[in-house]
């Protein structure tokens, strides 16, 4: 089963989103951290079933998200507030990957 990074990050009007590095525009808000992280898992599994019917991109290491400076600046990510998760694509469709 594929896992993926998670970024949480608290948003400055309350609530948190989280966001998937490797799967762009796959994003979701929610009230409180552990909404979001369900939230999250439901989200990661649809977008990754609807957008890449012939593989999603390969997970990356945190270390290699952490050095995308380009997507840390572009998504405002400050890594000492920021809550990171891994989290399986459910129901895959391909038993081979």
């Amino acid at each position: 089963m594929a896992h993926y990074i998670s970024v949480l990050m608290p948003l400055s009007a309350g609530g948190w989103r989280a966001l998937f590095p490797d799967i762009p525009d796959c994003e979701v808000e929610g009230d409180s951290l552990d909404s979001t992280m369900l939230r999250a898992a439901g989200a990661l599994s649809e977008c990754v079933h609807t957008r890449y019917g012939d593989g999603p991109p390969s997970p990356r290491e945190l270390m290699e998200i952490k050095a995308d400076d380009q997507w840390v600046s572009t998504h405002e990510i400050d890594w000492a507030k920021a809550v990171v998760t891994m989290v399986p694509v459910r129901g895959e469709q391909s038993a081979h990957a």
